[in-house]
């Protein structure tokens, strides 16, 4: 395999829900074949032609790009995603009324495109995270519980606490425990004491539960998602996660093919993005389902074998920055299947690399394009020891 070509199996597999991603943007705008109506490609699309080629043109930008630069660029970068995400809560206590969307401020307009914050903030996060590990290894490797506390996690914490009010403040729960769940691995992965881990996951978990009881629409998914289309819930809470168990019900093992599913015709909100997965389950059936899952499967397995590859060549910011995108992008995917099949309550999260959404495809292939290079680099470990620490 030439040295500098990108890993066949990630390039694979990240290509394969791109085109799942295309396809199903396209079946989930278009109407029935027996409708009079005959929309334009493009609108049909929703500009995800256009999000797609420009995550694209990022990728290939990523890929020239060494990784000791993000490492230099790791807490500038999440400082200038931490700026954008007080723009967005500016114009959130400001000028509500005038940028609110589907009940939430969480992005910033730039022409006629938009731009949220919390989409690059994903990336940015784990830029910070895995920086953070290099600079303070020895601080993360304290035995001593509470000096640990102290001078290791106290100013990461610190400073994901500012990301997580940042983002309840819009409000964005579902980005929340992406960022903070893989900030988390990271740290886990970087040698943190377990007990410490395990203290923060708890609060975390203790944190969300919160935040959902004392909060009544959150509370009041959480009590449908037992019973989403009973009549108490079927026309409020449960409207959302009733119609995709019905169009996973129609879809049955094989589906009723492209473009003939029928929830996405009013019956399901946001078909081409929060659920797109509950179209797929009725247009490709079971079995699409599970082809698209092993999607999933194999570039997240390829994203944490990179990373153990570059941690091998003693890369420890590359290592854990490819584990975290490979977190990323497994939480991502789980939290929002989970939302279409009721094991989660729903969320506004998007199915990575096929829902539409322009933020979230570009930061997505940004981070890909970073992935892709750091394989490359492990594949070849360069002579310079910069970020290279011995991981114990």
């Amino acid at each position: 395999m030439n040295r500098h070509a990108p890993d066949p199996i990630l390039c694979l597999s990240l290509g394969f829900l791109l085109l799942v991603g295309v396809v199903m943007v396209y079946s989930a705008g278009l109407p029935l074949p027996s409708s009079s109506g005959n929309p334009g490609v493009l609108a049909v699309m929703r500009g995800h032609p256009f999000h797609l080629a420009l995550g694209l043109v990022g990728l290939v930008v990523m890929l020239t790009v060494p990784v000791a630069t993000w490492q230099r660029l790791s807490a500038h970068a999440f400082v200038f995603g931490l700026a954008m995400l007080v723009v967005v809560a500016i114009m959130k206590w400001g000028w509500e009324e005038r940028f609110v969307r589907d009940g939430a401020v969480r992005a910033i307009p730039l022409g006629f495109i938009t731009l949220q914050p919390a989409e690059l903030m994903k990336f940015f996060a784990l830029l910070f995270a895995a920086g953070y590990v290099v600079r303070r290894a020895e601080r993360l490797h304290e035995h001593n519980i509470g000096k640990l506390l102290l001078t290791g996690l106290a100013p990461v914490a610190g400073a994901m606490a500012c990301v997580v009010f940042l983002l309840m403040a819009q409000p964005d729960l579902g980005s929340t425990i992406v960022i903070t769940s893989s900030v988390a691995i990271v740290l886990f992965l970087g040698g943190m004491n377990l007990r410490v881990v395990v203290l923060l996951f708890i609060l975390m978990v203790l944190f969300f539960i919160a935040s959902i009881y004392l909060t009544p629409w959150r509370l009041e998914r959480v009590n449908s998602l037992f019973a989403p289309c009973a009549p108490e819930f079927a026309q409020g809470a449960g409207y959302q996660l009733c119609g995709a168990l019905i169009a996973f019900g129609h879809g049955g093992l094989w589906g009723s093919g492209l473009g003939t599913g029928v929830a996405k015709l009013g019956h399901l909100p946001l078909p081409h993005s929060d659920f797109i997965f509950a179209v797929i389950g009725e247009e490709l059936g079971f079995f699409g389902v599970m082809l698209v899952l092993t999607g999933y499967t194999a570039l997240v397995w390829r994203a944490m074998s990179i990373g153990r590859q570059a941690m091998a060549q003693e890369q420890l910011f590359a290592g854990l920055l490819a584990q975290g995108i490979g977190v990323w992008i497994a939480v991502q995917a789980f939290i929002h299947a989970g939302a279409n099949v009721g094991i989660v309550p729903t969320k506004g999260l998007t199915l990575p690399f096929i829902s539409h959404g322009g933020s979230s495809m570009i930061s997505l292939l940004l981070a890909m394009g970073v992935l892709m290079r750091i394989e490359i680099e492990a594949r070849a470990p360069r002579t310079s020891r910069l970020g290279r620490r011995a991981f114990a």
